[in-house]
């Protein structure tokens, strides 16, 4: 019996593990479509990719810890939701907000930030690729039912 339940207990972490590991080479792969995407864009010469890249990397890991930040506190509001009181609804509501004030002040620091990296047009232009490169993600993972895997013809 024992050993059952060890076997049971080990499959179920295997499978865990694997599906984490999988999540995160989902991540990666979209990461470098994105990164490839986004160069095709913005025409980016050598010398602005090198300024850019470093500078919209740390851009996008300080949203991405915002927004998983965000997310949790949703997460933990929803599930608690039929539980708590007016008051800490209010406080969940003001939390957000603080949250989406952050997200718009980091935009517009990183935005004067980028200005010295490529031409403001090419600022612009990269909000523009953002937008289509979620717009075509989004796409691919409807065809696909699932994550997007590469494309060999693009």
């Amino acid at each position: 019996m024992f050993l059952l339940s060890f076997i049971l207990v080990s499959t179920s972490l295997l499978a865990q593990q694997n599906r984490k590991a999988e999540r995160g080479n989902a991540r990666d792969k979209i990461k470098a479509q994105r990164t490839a995407f986004i160069n095709e864009r913005l025409a980016l010469s050598p010398e602005e990719s090198k300024a850019f890249w470093p500078v919209y990397n740390r851009f996008t890991q300080e949203l991405e810890s915002l927004k998983k930040a965000q997310n949790s506190a949703r997460k933990s509001a929803i599930e608690k939701l039929a539980f708590i009181s007016d008051l800490d609804a209010e406080k969940y509501l003001n939390e957000e907000l603080q949250v989406q004030q952050k997200m718009l002040d980091l935009q517009a620091k990183y935005q004067q930030e980028l200005k010295k990296t490529i031409p403001v047009k090419k600022v612009v232009m990269l909000y523009k690729a953002e937008k289509d490169f979620k717009l075509e993600l989004l796409r691919k993972i409807g065809k696909k039912g699932g994550p997007p895997q590469p494309d060999s013809e693009e």
